[in-house]
């Protein structure tokens, strides 16, 4: 049995089938909250305090679904958005934004050459494309990315130190565009290198690679 409190991570070999399933009996004892990568498996007990399901039941449970790697979590933790729900919830939003932050701010790392050459073309479509690699997609993905860096989904978004750095990196990357529209090709290099500053700051922040080693 797995008691109250404990995480009890099972690993188990099968054929590959998708993780995105949950499991809902009439008597609600399990649930599966699923990620790409792993399965979290809520606990739920009965009123006398009692677990209402065997691990070996929640191994069988998984197995159906060709669930490799899933986690035990006891069902009151991911109810109170606790440390294991927090945990749940930044391991979920890294497979989700990181990729996707990563391509974005590469490309705006590659912007640096045509900036210092006075072109302002490759800038401007980084602004104006809604494709991954674009400001219009990364900003959104770099503001949900810092927004998971919580201990408590009750904290303002406002307060979390991931989320000001992300706000005082934007704050520069739209100083940036507002000389664009301007066509101030010395305006915008400038916001641009203040903007680059604001970065690694931010990506460190969200446990992401310095701009040294993206560029």
């Amino acid at each position: 049995m797995v008691g109250k409190g404990i995480i009890a991570c099972v690993t188990i070999a099968m054929f590959a089938a998708p993780a995105s399933a949950f499991v809902t009996p009439s008597s609600g004892v399990t649930k599966l909250v699923s990620s790409s990568s792993a399965v979290y498996l809520s606990v739920e007990h009965n009123q006398d305090g009692s677990e209402s399901s065997s691990r070996r039941d929640l191994i069988n449970k998984a197995a159906l679904f060709g669930i490799g790697t899933f986690v035990v979590v006891p069902g009151q933790a991911l109810a109170s958005g606790g440390a294991t729900a927090g945990g749940v919830y930044l391991l979920s939003a890294k497979q989700r934004y990181n990729e996707r932050v990563l391509k974005g701010m590469k490309v705006f790392l590659a912007l640096s050459n045509s900036l210092e050459a006075g072109s302002l073309d490759e800038t401007k479509a980084f602004f104006v494309t809604e494709d991954a690699g674009g400001w219009f997609d990364s900003s959104k993905a770099g503001y949900l990315l810092s927004n998971a860096f919580r201990r408590s989904s009750s904290t303002p978004p406002d307060s979390l130190p991931s989320v000001k750095k992300w706000k005082a990196f934007q704050a520069q990357v739209e100083s940036l565009e507002k000389s664009i529209k301007k066509k101030d090709a010395k305006g915008a290099l400038v916001a641009y290198n203040k903007a680059v500053e604001m970065l690694d700051a931010y990506l460190d922040a969200v446990e992401l690679p310095p701009t040294l080693e993206l560029k």
